[in-house]
């Protein structure tokens, strides 16, 4: 019986034997939530998601910074996407498996793009410790010192060797080099330029969809392509094994980029069989490509 129903209930008969008991009924009823008719919402985290005991990792792909954030218990895709700024379809952007298990596992890590205004590479004198999180750049394989400081962070490379306390300008992949900070408070979303939607995000899209109905094939060689070619607007290519009318994902290993082109048809008699893939001029150039034969990795569907 509901504690509501006892009070209606001794208020009706006035000799009742629990009347006197009613005062402690009523400070229950009102001090425990969920026992009477309506019970409010769980409140969502205020605090900040991370500390400065905390450490957050970066990669770069593509010309673009990514943070790995630390999952904690208790939080959750919104809380996330609010504290860096984001959408929930940009983080399903980077993390696809989201789409088919939202759920976050403690200890786990989340791809966050991250824009260069949130990246702290100096302590300024305003630099307070306890309100920054350290960033740390994890060393990828073919990665060299100078590369890192200024292609990907524009800093002189005695900053990241006395900051990390290197005896040399030597490191390894895996290594882990102290090399920002960013706010505690995360990242506000007017820091994060306005999204403009490509051919190429559409296609990416389409990989993505196509490659739950089909076997997924892994390659590499020789990209050929028609550099004299003013043709414009087409992310077209074509392949030996590659399903007719699927998408097929290329990347230039020099800058990491990536272009997703429809596949029209096989490679013509007559190239070398060290030819992996022919693509559109526009393809090509969407990989920065400068000359007509560049070496690639392919993703294709079949």
């Amino acid at each position: 019986m509901l504690v509501a129903d006892v009070f209606l209930r001794c208020k009706v008969h006035q000799n009742c034997t629990m009347r006197p008991l009613l005062p402690l009924f009523i400070s229950i009823f009102i001090a425990l939530p969920g026992i009477g008719y309506s019970q409010s919402a769980p409140k969502e985290l205020t605090s900040p998601l991370l500390t400065h005991k905390d450490s957050l990792f970066l990669t770069v792909a593509e010309g673009k910074k990514f943070l790995h954030h630390p999952v904690k218990p208790k939080q959750t895709l919104f809380s996330l996407a609010r504290y860096y700024g984001l959408s929930l379809e940009e983080l399903y952007e980077h993390n696809t498996t989201f789409r088919t298990d939202p759920t976050l596992h403690v200890g786990s890590r989340v791809k966050i793009p991250v824009p260069n205004r949130a990246i702290k590479r100096y302590k300024t004198t305003s630099f307070v410790k306890s309100k920054n999180v350290p960033i740390y750049y994890i060393v990828q394989t073919g990665d060299n010192l100078y590369q890192i400081c200024k292609r990907n962070f524009g800093m002189p490379v005695d900053s990241i060797v006395v900051r990390n306390k290197l005896k040399n300008n030597n490191i390894h992949p895996g290594q882990l080099l102290l090399v920002a900070w960013m706010g505690t408070e995360g990242v506000p979303a007017e820091w994060r330029p306005v999204r403009v939607f490509t051919k190429n995000d559409a296609m990416k899209a389409r990989y993505e969809e196509e490659k739950k109905r089909h076997k997924e094939g892994v390659s590499q060689g020789v990209c050929f392509w028609q550099k004299d070619s003013k043709e414009k607007g087409d992310l077209y290519a074509m392949h030996r094994e590659a399903d007719i009318g699927t998408i097929m994902a290329v990347t230039n290993p020099m800058g990491g980029r990536t272009v997703y082109a429809k596949v029209i048809g096989r490679i013509p008699g007559g190239y070398e069989s060290n030819v992996e893939v022919i693509l559109s001029p526009e393809a090509a150039r969407t990989l920065g490509a400068r000359d007509p034969r560049f070496f690639v990795k392919v993703k294709f569907l079949k």
